[in-house]
């Protein structure tokens, strides 16, 4: 990717986030995390029914073979474009769910858990170390109910800075040949628009413009960008823990997805 390309993007960047990358703390590490309300359940099923290498997963090992950051996905705005770190994800889990996992593997989930508002945080290695470590005790546990009672917060692969952040976050991950047109008739939010419009490359704009779709646009299509400093909803358990700023946050569909990114500067943990 050209550095000419690399600045255009930058430069679009800043005009979604209202200020410079450089204004952002350096030190910080740079992450984003993406809900939707299918893959929760999809989640449980895979670590719970074998398909997943657990143990892979609870050494930290990236799978190979997703995503790839270069388009060409079903939609052009989907998770299936991100390559993704399931052991930096976290299972959410409501008040109770420790409990259907049975006694052995609820005591040990509560252990490395992190409880805030009422929810205990697990991350995606701490819970495959503790499945693969009960193997023979996986097939009583009702993935179905559990998928109810837990949410699962993905994170995708970056390098850790702004950049790369924005860019996954953005799906402009490939060059500019991947963008989205502008839908026919999509409406754009009028203060978002007006920002774009010093983006130069007209493919960029509209492809910006598309994460920045009305509120009644993006129920169908796109994106609706909440704002700079902004967070979805269900990505509040992770705005909340210390060290942990969000930088943007978008929302998909009505209500069926959600993504933002966060500078992290202190990593989540459990409670002492």
């Amino acid at each position: 990717m050209s550095n000419a390309w690399e600045n255009e993007l930058a430069g679009g960047f800043e005009a979604l986030l209202g200020r410079p990358l450089g204004a952002y703390p350096a030190e910080a590490e740079y992450a984003v995390y993406c809900w939707d309300d299918e893959t929760s359940a999809m989640m449980m099923e895979s670590f719970l029914g074998g398909s997943l290498d657990l143990a892979a997963i609870a050494r930290g090992e990236l799978p190979g073979g997703e995503g790839g950051g270069e388009g060409g996905g079903e939609m052009p705005f989907g998770w299936d474009q991100w390559d993704l770190d399931p052991g930096r994800s976290l299972w959410l889990f409501d008040e109770g769910a420790f409990e259907l996992f049975g006694a052995a593997i609820g005591e040990e989930l509560r252990g490395v858990s992190t409880v805030h508002d009422g929810a205990s945080a697990v991350s995606g290695a701490d819970f495959a170390r503790v499945l693969a470590a009960h193997g023979g005790e996986l097939e009583g546990i009702e993935a179905g109910e559990l998928a109810f009672r837990g949410r699962w917060l993905q994170r995708a692969r970056t390098d850790g800075t702004l950049f790369d952040a924005m860019r996954t976050a953005t799906w402009t991950m490939a060059g500019p040949e991947h963008l989205a047109s502008l839908s026919p008739g999509a409406e754009v939010e009028p203060e978002r628009d007006e920002a774009l419009a010093g983006v130069s490359d007209a493919r960029l704009r509209d492809h910006l413009r598309m994460l920045c779709l009305t509120a009644h646009w993006a129920r169908g299509d796109g994106a609706y960008f909440l704002g700079a400093g902004e967070y979805p909803p269900e990505l509040r358990w992770i705005a909340d823990q210390p060290g942990h700023e969000p930088v943007a946050g978008w929302e998909f569909g009505e209500g069926q997805g959600s993504s933002g990114v966060f500078a992290v500067k202190a990593p989540i943990g459990p409670q002492s």
